[in-house]
């Protein structure tokens, strides 16, 4: 049986304006496999974004429980949280969130560095990946200095380069022209097959979900598989 690397059993996130509550996921179960690559779909505010989040230990379900390789989000600390996501999992947005006063590879290498690597070795790791990236050239430039989806690319390179268990993507192509977003969606697609990580992505886009092995809507607050 495949180890999964991500679970999530029975959440469910409330959230309260004024008196009232409204329901955003309701008793969601997820599970994903080593390697296994799954797209999310669904409507605009059906709660996307706050699965992804969830699953990241980013934001805490109102209900239920979350565990990363194992391991339950639950009663862990902030400190202790945040070792657990720079160990076993990745993160790319559909805003790169590059740090700006940082190069590309800078950029790539940090979280090898809050690992505590040398910072010798964090540059190299980060530059090798940036290589087989097609960006080597494009190493020692600033993020402002960059194309979008070179900033892109960067983005999932530094989420790559802890050798993370899963990454988490929100909409990752939904910033680019087609041109990018369709360099970007190969660079997707391969991601999970090298290293065995697994990928889970949020996307509206049909070509993007078509790439992964596995496809799931979102809607009134359940995954349910499609086709």
């Amino acid at each position: 049986m495949t180890q999964s690397v991500l679970e999530c059993c029975n959440v469910t996130k409330d959230f309260v304006t004024g008196i009232e509550r409204i329901a955003v996921l309701s008793d969601l179960d997820l599970s994903i496999a080593a390697g296994e690559s799954v797209a999310i779909r669904g409507a605009s505010g059906s709660g996307k974004s706050t699965l992804l989040n969830i699953l990241g230990g980013l934001d805490d379900p109102s209900a239920g429980e979350v565990r990363v390789n194992g391991q339950p989000l639950a009663g862990l600390g902030e400190s202790a949280r945040a070792r657990l996501r720079n160990q076993h999992l990745g993160f790319v947005y559909q805003f790169h969130h590059l740090l700006a006063e940082f190069s590309a590879v800078e950029n790539v290498a940090m979280p090898l560095l809050l690992r505590g690597l040398k910072h010798t070795q964090a540059l190299d790791q980060a530059l090798e990946l940036l290589g087989r990236m097609g960006l080597q050239a494009r190493a020692a430039h600033r993020p402002s200095e960059l194309s979008g989806g070179e900033r892109q690319r960067v983005a999932i390179a530094r989420a790559l380069v802890t050798q993370p268990l899963c990454v988490l993507m929100d909409e990752p192509t939904g910033n680019l022209d087609r041109d990018n977003a369709a360099r970007v969606l190969e660079l997707v697609a391969g991601i999970h097959r090298p290293g065995n990580t697994a990928v889970v992505l949020v996307t509206h886009d049909d070509q993007v979900a078509a790439r992964m092995d596995r496809r799931l809507r979102l809607d009134g607050g359940r995954l349910y598989a499609e086709p």
